[in-house]
This record gives structure tokens, sequence and C-alpha cells, in this order.
């Protein structure tokens, strides 16, 4: 059988558990993208039947950190309760054909980078949606942290910034292999440890090609298999570095908008004041936090581990993501805040 046919059949007890004996697959799909996870689109037979998707593992992990699905299905739960623009959230299955998952509903709209920051018919969108994001990513993290005390954290007495950096240093280590820039960045960070808050639940991946965006601008917030506790600054700057402009590089926030205004709108809804200056040290930690990740990727891909045209073509953005750490290094950048 193929694929589709044996994930249909797997997915048989359980809709007929939710939806009643009846329930038949319309359509299955395996939609594009999704490096450690698939994530298939189910129609059922019915005018009234809601469009589903099944997120489901392949096997490996871009961050030793990464979520089960298990713990990715309880934090979309959370912040579902909290009003956060996410799926709803249906099941929990711990075994499809020998892999966990769990189904939400489907979000309809665009979730292509690519797309987004250029479209046409999102123009519109675009004007809003840094904004929208600020926003969207203030309620995440006013959930309170002791709620999501079932995600990764800082260990007892550490900061979040702290654990942050301690991460990715344990990332790279487990590389063994020579990074020179990458490492130069480290030690940069680890001279320059900034003013330690009390963590809050973080995305992990915040960013446009994570989002759901319509028309209108945002829809939803998806991939939240990175979430844990941490330092803000980490998901106030993920989305601002330079990989996710998606070639839009003058808009400096996703590729569709300011800074200025998903900082604006985070910080009106949190009541914080955040400012560039200050998220500068967070800004080069994503950019090794991406960094470090094409490195493990492309080793999946180089080590026979999963054999994948995916995995292999992210290898190839470590140099890119190297110059922007020097640059971004550089006393001279235009924005480096001085030592």
């Amino acid at each position: 059988m193929s694929e589709t046919q044996t994930l249909t059949a797997a997915l048989a007890p359980w809709l007929a558990e939710r939806f009643g004996p009846t329930a038949r697959i319309a359509d299955l799909r395996l939609l594009a993208g999704g490096a450690s996870q698939q994530a298939w689109r189910l129609a059922l037979d019915g005018a009234d039947a809601p469009a589903l998707i099944v997120r489901r593992d392949l096997g490996g992990r871009m961050f030793a950190t990464a979520l089960g699905r298990a713990d990715e299905y309880a934090v979309i739960a959370l912040a579902h309760q909290a009003g956060v623009p996410v799926p709803e959230p249906y099941a929990y299955l711990p075994d499809i054909e020998g892999k966990e998952a769990f189904v939400m509903a489907c979000l309809e709209g665009e979730t292509i980078g690519r797309r987004i920051v250029r479209e046409p018919r999102l123009q519109a969108a675009r004007g809003r949606l840094a904004a929208q994001m600020g926003t969207a990513l203030a309620a995440i993290h006013s959930i309170a942290p002791e709620k999501a005390a079932f995600l990764p954290g800082p260990a007892a007495g550490e900061g979040p910034a702290a654990y942050g950096l301690r991460l990715l240093e344990q990332e790279l280590a487990a590389v063994d292999e020579p990074y020179p820039a990458l490492e130069l960045g480290l030690a940069w960070l680890r001279e320059r440890m900034p003013a330690e808050t009390a963590p809050v639940l973080c995305h992990g991946d915040y960013r446009v090609g994570n989002m759901v965006v319509d028309e209108k601008g945002l829809v939803g917030v998806l991939d939240w298999e990175f979430a844990h506790r941490g330092h803000p600054g980490e998901d106030l700057t993920f989305g601002a570095i330079r990989a996710w402009r998606f070639g839009q590089a003058s808009r400096r926030y996703g590729g569709v908008g300011d800074m200025a205004d998903f900082l604006d709108a985070y910080n009106t809804a949190r009541g914080t004041r955040f400012t560039e200056r200050e998220l500068y040290w967070f800004e080069v930690a994503s950019n090794l936090k991406w960094g470090i990740a094409t490195v493990t990727q492309a080793r999946r891909h180089l080590s026979g581990q999963e054999p994948s045209l995916e995995l292999a073509s992210l290898g190839r953005m470590t140099a890119e993501i190297e110059l922007e750490i020097l640059s971004l290094l550089d006393p001279r950048h235009p924005r480096h805040p001085g030592d």
C-alpha cells in the first residue's frame, strides 16, 4: 500500500470515534515543507466536515530540545485556551504507523514565506502583519510560565538568557566540527551577557513561514515544536534575522514590515519597553541558533540518517549565516550597540 493508503487506514479508528462510524476521508495529501515532521491535510466527506491537519513525526529532530508530539500538542492546547490565534487542537495520537502524531484544525491561508512577502494579493496584509505578529507574540508571552512547566527551561538558579546560550554551546559542541564564525559568535555572546529577566513561554520559532496569512493578515501561529521557557528576546529577534526576510532584506521584520512596528505592537500589548539596541545580543544569538540548525540538519542527510534534498539544501545556507554573524559582530555595523 502507498503511504497515503496506510495512513488512511491508521486514522480510521480515531475518525470513527470522533466523528462517528460513517466518517470517511475524502482527501489526504502531504503538504510541502517540514524538515522534521510531516503535515498532512485531511478532508472528510460532507459539506460541513472540518478540514484537519495531521502532524506526524519523521524521526529526526533539528535540536535535541525539540518537543515530541505529545508536548507540542499540549502547548498548542495551552495557547488555544489563552486566546492565542492557533489551530484548534483535536487529539494527540501516540501511534500512527509507529510514529507519534496529533490532529488540529486546518487554518486556511498562505504559509510559504516567499509567497507571503511577494504575492500581490497579500500586499495589504503585509502592511499590518508585523504589528499583528507583535500583538500575538505578546499574548503568548503573557501565558503564565508555570502553566508550561512541562516544557524545557532554565535550571534552578539559571537565567533564561544563560540557558539559551548554554543550549547553543551544547548543540555546536555536538557537531564536533570546526565552524570558526559560529564559535566566534558564541565567544562574543559569553562576554556580553544581557540582564536576565523572568522566563516566559517562548514559541521558539516565531517567524514568517510559521504563520498562516490571508488577505487580512495573520490567521494563526503554527509549528510549536521548539516551545520552551526562555527569555522573551529570543522570540522578539528570531523572526527578524536576514534568513527569514525571504529576499526582502530592506523589510527588517520578516520581509513584510518594520521592526519598529513589530516591537511597538508587542510593547503596547505587554506593557514592556524593549528596544532594538537592548535586543542586539539576542539578534546575534538568533542567527547563531539558525546557523547551528542548518549544520545539524545537513548532517542528518550527510550521515545517511535521513537522505533528503531539503536537508542537504539547508547546509548550503550555513555560509550565508556565518557572514551575517560576522557583520553583526563588526563594531562598524550601523546598529552595533558598542562595547
